[in-house]
């Protein structure tokens, strides 16, 4: 693999899992509204969904790990293994993003 190949595939792992970290960031809150009271008013109500914090912090950890690994890969050419372990934290977050997306919401 050429350097640019390299730097180029690291790139691409990141902002997959970049992305995907976003997905799952998204989803952290949930919003309802009461019924409203004896003035008249509907409450906003705001809960946390505790999957999305978990996955969160899943894709945040691995988001670091694979700048990390880009930062490497600029200076050097590191070991496959290490680019086995970038492939499956993208692949994590990704998973993870999927998990959170399709769990099912409280119903309030």
């Amino acid at each position: 693999m050429s350097r640019v190949q390299r730097i180029l595939g690291a790139s691409a792992l990141l902002v997959i899992a970049a992305l995907s970290l976003a997905v799952v960031a998204t989803q952290t809150t949930m919003s309802w509204y009461q019924a409203p009271g004896a003035d008249g008013l509907a409450t906003k109500q705001i809960a946390v969904f505790e999957p999305a914090v978990v996955g969160t912090v899943i894709a945040a950890l691995a988001v670091l790990a694979l700048l990390v690994h880009l930062v490497l890969v600029i200076r050097r050419a590191v070991p496959r293994v290490q680019w086995v372990v970038a492939v499956a934290l993208t692949v994590a977050t990704v998973i993870a993003a999927v998990v959170v997306s399709v769990a099912d919401r409280p119903v309030f």
